[in-house]
This record gives structure tokens, C-alpha cells and sequence, in this order.
């Protein structure tokens, strides 16, 4: 049975390897603490934030009969959601109780190494050897595939891997979370709120999702093109500015938050997508997928990795 490395415990790796599952020999490999990737929820005492995908929407019947199985089912819920006079009228879903629920029921299946950061994959005579930021070697496995953000999967794979070339197309925008928690109740407009133009980009009740039972917690999350012209600023700014032009959106003093976090992520979604479900290497035994090879929302990672494994499958 060959032995496949996963890089990223996201939506995209962790399809993948449910997928692959029985076919080969899957571990995957996740730099973070838990499963989620962009998909994650962050706790600090009684509060809760779903700090990177706010919701998710489906239009495959591929995504549909996965989030209607047995193993997912539980873990999903529409959310019924007022967006300030958004004509977009699609279903609204969400993980519950938060938005890593699905990716957590995923992994509990699979071989999943948490904490541990890939930073070199060398050819060997015997397949390719993954070693760690600490030079310790994670072994030597038959397929290598990444489903990190493009940059992240550019350094990795090494420059014999056929689709280096098409992944210089793909641009990646960034983006911040502010989370903000309050003691007393804060009345907004509308449950949540896009807009244009601004510094903040979206900004949502996160505790009245379903499944939700924590105090008043707010998402406030910056619009693109803000986000990537501050990305290497102090956070403690980024957070003032964000919360200041919040509070002017909504009517509402945001200053009463009696907890306050900010995020930075450094590759939230593509801007500009590869136009291509996934990248394979057979030759050399390499392949990628990930939302960012189709778009930025949670279907296309899905979709990504669905395609992958089919293809992964007759491959092997």
C-alpha cells in the first residue's frame, strides 16, 4: 500500500484523505494546534469566534450528499441569516457548535499529526523524506500532496514538481479578525453586515449562530484590499482602526468589549484563483489542491480535494 503525506489539516486535506482512506497509507501533517485551517473557531473563556469562514453556501450535489451523511450531518446548520438588505438569497450554513465541527468530525477518523510544521521535502532513493523547521525527519513517504495556501505550497514542493509554473498565476489576498466580547447585550442592525469601500469588510453576531451559547461575541473582519495594504502592521492598531470604523458602520459603541483579539491572516483567500481543480505531478509523485485552486469559499476546497481524490484514486 503506498504511503501519501497530506500537508494541512484544512476542509481540502482532510476530504482528501477521507477519501483516499483504504486506498493508501494516509498521515497528515498540521502546523496548527487543531483541525479547522481557515475554517477555525478560537474560544478565550466563556467566548467563542469562528474568526476565518463566517458561513458557507452550496451548489454541488458532490457537497450536498457529504454534508448530509451520517459522519457530517450532526455537525451542520443553516443559518437563517438577515444580511443588511443582501439580495444574495442562498442558503446560509455553518459548522456547529462551531465553524471547525466539520473538519474536527473529519479528523477524528484519519492519522492526523497536529503542531508540526513540514519545511522540506527531499527526494530520496526510497520516496520523498519530509523533515520539520527542526531538521527532524517525519519519514519518507510514495506521494507528497499540499493543500496549504499557494506560497506556503510553492516553497515546500520542491522545483521538479510539474505545476510550479501554473502556481505563480494564483494571488493571494490577506486579512484580519477582530473579536470582540461583551458582558452586556449589543443590538446591531442586522444579525450581520457586508460592505464596500470601507476598512471593515464584514461584521456578524457570531453567538447567534445555531448551536451558539455564549455571551454577545462579535466578528469584525477587514475588507481585502485594506487588509493587504496593512498586513505588516502592529495588530494593536489594526484592531483600533477596524474597531473605530465598526463602530461608525453600526451606530454602536464597540469600546464596551470586555475582550478583544485580533487576528492576522497572512493568506485568507485568492484573489486570483489557478482556474484549475488540482495540480498533479504523477511522474514525480506530487500533487496540490485547495480552495484557492477554484476560488476562496469552502465548496471550492471541498470540490478541490473531491476531484483530486478521484483522479488520486485511479492513479494509484
Amino acid at each position: 500500500m503506498k504511503k501519501i503525506a497530506i500537508i494541512g489539516a484544512g476542509m481540502a486535506g482532510l476530504t482528501l484523505a477521507t477519501r483516499l482512506k483504504g486506498k493508501a497509507s494516509i498521515t497528515i501533517f498540521e502546523k496548527s494546534r487543531g483541525a479547522g485551517g481557515r475554517m477555525s473557531t478560537r474560544r478565550a473563556g466563556d467566548f467563542q469566534f469562528d474568526h476565518g469562514a463566517q458561513y458557507f453556501t452550496v451548489e454541488s450535489e458532490a457537497f450536498r450528499s457529504f454534508l448530509l451523511s451520517p459522519k457530517m450531518s450532526d455537525s451542520v446548520a443553516n443559518w437563517p441569516v438577515t444580511i443588511n438588505n443582501s439580495e444574495d438569497q442562498r442558503d446560509r450554513y455553518v459548522g456547529m457548535p462551531g465553524m471547525n465541527a466539520l473538519c474536527k468530525a473529519l479528523a477524528m477518523h484519519l492519522d492526523v499529526n497536529f503542531s508540526v510544521r513540514v519545511e522540506q521535502c527531499i527526494a530520496s532513493s526510497r520516496g520523498w523524506e519530509l523533515l520539520t523547521d527542526s531538521q527532524d525527519s517525519l519519514g519518507i513517504f510514495d506521494w507528497v500532496i499540499s493543500t496549504a495556501p499557494q506560497p506556503q505550497t510553492a516553497d515546500l514542493l520542491p522545483e521538479i514538481f510539474s505545476g510550479h509554473e501554473d502556481l505563480q498565476d494564483v494571488r493571494m489576498s490577506g486579512g484580519f479578525t477582530v473579536m470582540a466580547g461583551f458582558e452586556e447585550e449589543i443590538s446591531l442592525p442586522t444579525d450581520a453586515a457586508k460592505y464596500q469601500g470601507q476598512p471593515v469588510g464584514w461584521v456578524a453576531r457570531n453567538d447567534l449562530k445555531p448551536g451558539r451559547q455564549t455571551p454577545p461575541s462579535l466578528v469584525i473582519q477587514a475588507s481585502s484590499g485594506w487588509a493587504d495594504n496593512h498586513l505588516e502592521e502592529d495588530l494593536t492598531a489594526v484592531q483600533a482602526a477596524l474597531l473605530k470604523n465598526a463602530s461608525e458602520l453600526s451606530g454602536k459603541d464597540m469600546s464596551a468589549a470586555v475582550h478583544l483579539d485580533c487576528h492576522r491572516w497572512r493568506y485568507a483567500q485568492a484573489s486570483t484563483a489557478l482556474g484549475q481543480d488540482y495540480l498533479l505531478d504523477r511522474e514525480n509523485r506530487l500533487a496540490v489542491c485547495g480552495d484557492w485552486c477554484r476560488g476562496a469559499v469552502v465548496e471550492d476546497a471541498f470540490l478541490s480535494a473531491h476531484a483530486l481524490a478521484g483522479r488520486m484514486i485511479e492513479v494509484l
